[in-house]
């Protein structure tokens, strides 16, 4: 009896030694380095995604679908155009010229579009991480998040993005970005504390190709 009391007690402290969850797991500095490598001196990124929205408690229902155009001048300018299949007269933009944002917003063709102003860094959490991600811009997630980055069975890899700050993690749990393989970006995930699971699947795109900084600006 005296023997069993004493390897509980031996188990017990093994256990808490043990590192559990994704901490146990080391991340990947090399990969993170690479990516670092192959985005980080883009100037400009163009291209298309399509936005799935589900809720993580019923992953199997049909998502929302949205689609979605960006027009990126690293660092601060951006055009993000946003419609709904089937619905011909719906859009809504977001345009930065790298101090000022619109948030311009059409619900009929036939009527004037709702236009929001403010300054970049205030209400453009979304456009700000598509920046990051697109650019791979490691000072910038590592000033918001813990990162995580590991090779997946299957050959791609997976940047994990955990917000360190409180007030982002109101907004947000959890930003994953996968690579294939030749570290091209395929999928954005990002989860938010509502259980919403926002998935944005990365269509061609085109880096370093001239954007005319006419298309950064909204208004005369």
């Amino acid at each position: 009896m005296r023997f069993s009391l004493q390897g509980c007690l031996l188990f017990a402290l093994f256990l808490l030694c043990v590192p559990t969850g994704i901490s146990a797991v080391e991340s990947d500095e090399a990969l993170v380095q690479r990516l670092v490598a192959t985005h980080g001196q883009h100037t400009t990124a163009q291209g298309t995604l399509v936005w799935l929205t589900r809720n993580n408690a019923d992953l199997a229902a049909a998502p929302r679908v949205q689609n979605m155009q960006f027009y990126l001048a690293f660092p601060e300018r951006y055009h993000v155009i946003i419609t709904k299949p089937g619905d011909q007269d719906y859009k809504l933009r977001f345009v930065s010229n790298g101090t000022t944002r619109w948030e311009v917003q059409q619900l009929f063709a036939d009527e004037k579009p709702d236009i929001k102003t403010t300054v970049v860094g205030k209400d453009d959490l979304f456009e700000q991480q598509l920046m990051a991600c697109f650019r791979f811009d490691l000072v910038k997630l590592r000033k918001d998040f813990t990162l995580l980055a590991v090779t997946n069975p299957d050959g791609t890899h997976r940047i994990q993005l955990t917000p360190i700050a409180p007030e982002l993690a109101k907004q947000l749990t959890l930003l994953t970005m996968i690579f294939q393989a030749d570290l091209t970006l395929q999928r954005i995930i990002s989860e938010d504390p509502q259980g919403n699971r926002y998935e944005f699947q990365v269509g061609p795109v085109e880096c370093d190709k001239p954007i005319d900084p006419a298309f950064f600006h909204v208004g005369p």
